[in-house]
């Protein structure tokens, strides 16, 4: 099965999901780390939606904030406390096996690298959680007023019922997936990827708008319905952009589809055209240099 994470390594770079393939474990490792982050995002989401249960409607904007921004902080210092100790207690295992001083030296050098990365992503998303937060406590304050109603009679206008990383198996199309979120509204279904990136000017990248419709295709053979449009949450800047699910868009993932199969099961090495940004940023930059054939 081709797992839409595939999919995702794909449309960023055809090269790096082949190096990914020979290279199993820095993939895991990575694959955890954003899986772990994506998580923590969207329990922040679960945050607000509680915290916004708590509002009354004849609050100001700083009281709003206050109660939105409840128990954030401890929420993220605790989620990348977590990391850490995880990182350590693997680097701690090692030093049983290894014991030399220059192998110690390594690995003193690299917990303090991770434990600085970590405090990065901390920095970042505390300041991304509070953005958002500041956002939703305009529009809640607006809509309470509007409607003349507390914060638990609003909720559902920003928090729907949702399902959280949904995972989705399907045998015919061979995908195998996990959607961040799937909104119910009236009965229909509605797909939600969070992204993190900074989005385009306009619309979204193709590389979102292909992995939103795997997951359309997906919810579709799940719940015996038809998805029309989905969303992509670009958090950064607390932007949803729709993407419509059209025949274009879907012949574009089954084209995806058949060349990621083709690296899978040929373990060929593609060849990619060089784009600076994205090779710069990558992890495998230094072997792809040595290794590939650029056009």
């Amino acid at each position: 099965m081709i797992s839409i994470s595939s999919i995702r390594t794909y449309m960023y770079c055809p090269l790096k999901l082949y190096f990914q393939i020979e290279m199993d474990e820095k993939t895991n490792n990575e694959f955890l780390l954003n899986k772990t982050m994506k998580e923590l995002r969207i329990d922040l989401q679960d945050l607000f939606q509680r915290n916004l249960r708590r509002l009354k409607k004849d609050m100001e904007i700083a009281e709003i904030e206050k109660h939105l921004s409840k128990n954030i902080d401890d929420y993220i210092k605790n989620s990348i406390a977590i990391l850490e100790n995880n990182d350590l207690n693997c680097d701690n295992l090692l030093n049983q096996e290894i014991k030399t001083d220059q192998h110690l030296e390594n690995i003193e050098i690299s917990n303090i690298s991770e434990i600085d990365k970590l405090n990065d992503l901390a920095l970042e998303i505390k300041n991304e959680a509070y953005f958002n937060m500041k956002i939703l406590a305009l529009k809640s304050q607006k809509a309470m007023k509007l409607n003349e109603k507390d914060g638990n009679q609003i909720a559902e206008m920003f928090f729907p019922t949702s399902m959280y990383s949904y995972l989705i198996k399907d045998h015919q199309l061979e995908i195998i997936g996990t959607c961040d979120k799937i909104e119910i509204v009236e009965g229909k279904y509605f797909p939600i990827n969070i992204k993190n990136s900074n989005p385009p000017i306009k619309g979204v990248w193709d590389s979102d708008a292909i992995e939103l419709v795997a997951n359309a295709l997906l919810i579709e053979q799940e719940f015996d319905t038809e998805v029309f449009v989905g969303f992509i949450d670009y958090l950064k800047i607390g932007d949803r952009r729709p993407v419509v699910m059209d025949a274009n868009l879907r012949k574009g993932l089954f084209k995806v589809l058949n060349e990621v199969q083709d690296i899978i099961n040929e373990k060929i090495a593609p060849n990619v055209s060089v784009n600076i940004q994205k090779c710069n940023s990558c992890d495998y930059k230094d072997i792809c240099y040595q290794e590939a054939d650029f056009q």
